[in-house]
C-alpha cells in the first residue's frame, strides 16, 4: 500500500489532533465534520470495490471531494508546526486518488450506453 493510501486512511487520526486557530471559532465543528465525511466516503469507495465502474467511480469522486474539504479546512484551521507537511500529504493523497479515479472513471464512460440523440 503506498505512503499516499496510507496517509489517507490515518487522516481522520490526524483530523481530531489537530488543534483549531484561535481566532477561528468554526474550525473544531468544520474539523469533526471533515472526519466524519472522510469516514463516510472511505467506507463507500472500499464497498465500491468489485462493484461496477460506474458505482466505483461515484466512490472517488464523492471521497476526492471529501479530501478537498479535509484540505480547504487544513488550509484554514492547521495551526500546528506540521502545516505545511499535513497540505502537502493531504494534496499529495487527492493527486494519487484523482488518479485512480480517472482510470475508474474512464472505464465507467466506455461501459455506459451511449444516448441516442
Amino acid at each position: 500500500m503506498s505512503r499516499r493510501i496510507l496517509f489517507v486512511l490515518a487522516l481522520p487520526l490526524l483530523l481530531t489532533a489537530q488543534a483549531p486557530a484561535p481566532s477561528t471559532a468554526n474550525c473544531r465543528d468544520d474539523l469533526i465534520k471533515a472526519d466524519q465525511g472522510i469516514h463516510r466516503t472511505r467506507s463507500a469507495l472500499h464497498k465500491a470495490q468489485g462493484a461496477a465502474p460506474a458505482v466505483q467511480c461515484t466512490a472517488y469522486r464523492q471521497h476526492v471531494a471529501s479530501l478537498n474539504v479535509v484540505k480547504n479546512v487544513f488550509a484554514r484551521c492547521d495551526a500546528g508546526a506540521n502545516k505545511a507537511k499535513n497540505a502537502a500529504a493531504t494534496g499529495a493523497a487527492i493527486a494519487e486518488l484523482s488518479k485512480q479515479m480517472q482510470g475508474v472513471c474512464g472505464t465507467a464512460q466506455k461501459a455506459a450506453p451511449k444516448k441516442q440523440p
